[in-house]
């Protein structure tokens, strides 16, 4: 197989303006990996991080980044099992997803039930498999009060689904009023604004959460902290309050930063309380759990238990809007961009 296939590289960190679409030679897979033919890509705070240099693990310039896509696959290397050419699938490739063909290793592409949407399946895996992950190192339990920040974006709108799914009490934070009427059909208990959150909590919730899962952090995260019960978990899995239409806004980050204060290890023995955090970079070196969530996501998106909240589409050629609208953390739901076959 040989031909030419658009990608959008990063050729020097640093804004949307960076992204720069050529053509390269069409991708071979070699062992163990699968060439996927894209059909929408799913766009993530993370990508914008990764553009700016500012993400575990970034590659060295040029690089094209995307660590979320749905398509078709196109071919496999050897020793692949289990999707075959022609297949749907949904893929996190972490780097290398803004393109028309993508490479990706086999134990991080899922097949996808017959009959989905593959465009809106570029909107499940990040956020689902983000969210799930997050419940289970936090063990929330039916009853507990969580509150969820950026609740309206792609993950926070997967939480609040599985939360609702546990029966637990949900405060949802977010920065508009549209954005909070979503959090409230989606189970939400209370949505509000993050200079609310104290007044909710004391309202509703006797003052205390039981879990707080932060995407935000700054000065977010140690409003937060203080209304953590005894016992309770804390799970920071972003840091939006140090992003900017650049990806890094290095002086809001510095800020943000210094708001979340200094920690003495003694002191979580002191107040029973957990921090917890991490990012997806984690998530590929743990293949057996990667592939057994994603197989209860898919399916209970299958049957409609869950279903990913869709915010604006992009065409492929307009990949940099993407960039910019995420950035400006006016959407709502999950942003895509469309691939034409």
């Amino acid at each position: 197989m040989s031909g030419q296939s658009r990608a959008w590289f990063v050729d020097r960190v640093g804004g949307p303006e960076r992204l720069t679409l050529r053509a390269r030679p069409d991708p071979a897979p070699g062992p163990g990996e699968v060439l996927v033919r894209t059909a929408a890509i799913g766009l993530n705070f993370a990508d914008l991080f990764v553009r700016a240099g500012a993400y575990p693990g970034t590659p060295r310039p040029p690089f094209v980044p995307g660590m979320e896509i749905s398509g078709t696959v196109e071919a496999v290397g050897q020793g692949v099992t289990g999707v075959a050419p022609g297949r749907p699938v949904a893929a996190v490739p972490i780097f290398g997803g803004h393109a028309e063909r993508v490479l990706v290793p086999a134990e991080r592409v899922f097949p996808l039930p017959d009959g989905v949407d593959l465009v809106e399946a570029a909107a499940v895996p990040v956020a689902f498999l983000t969210a799930s992950y997050a419940l289970a190192r936090a063990e929330v339990a039916s009853g507990e009060r969580v509150v969820v920040t950026a609740a309206a974006g792609g993950v926070g709108t997967a939480l609040l689904q599985l939360l609702g799914a546990r029966g637990a009490k949900t405060l949802a934070l977010a920065g508009s009023e549209a954005k909070r009427s979503l959090c409230r059909q989606l189970g939400a208990a209370e949505a509000g604004s993050y200079e609310s959150a104290g007044e909710l909590l004391d309202r509703g919730f006797g003052g205390r959460a039981d879990v707080v899962i932060d995407a935000v952090g700054g000065r977010v995260f140690r409003r937060l902290w203080r209304r953590l019960d005894r016992g309770g978990r804390y799970v920071l899995y972003g840091f939006a309050a140090g992003s900017g239409e650049r990806g890094v806004a290095p002086l809001s980050a510095a800020r943000g930063l210094l708001a979340m204060g200094l920690f003495s290890p003694y002191g979580f023995v002191q107040s029973c309380r957990t921090l917890i955090g991490f990012n997806l970079s984690l998530l590929p070196g743990r293949t057996g759990e990667l592939t057994r969530s994603a197989e209860e996501i898919f399916g209970a998106w299958k049957a409609g238990r869950i279903r990913p909240v869709l915010g604006p589409r992009f065409s492929f050629e307009r990949l940099p809007d993407a960039h910019r609208a995420l950035a400006g953390r006016r959407t709502t739901g999950k942003v895509l961009v469309t691939v034409e076959s």
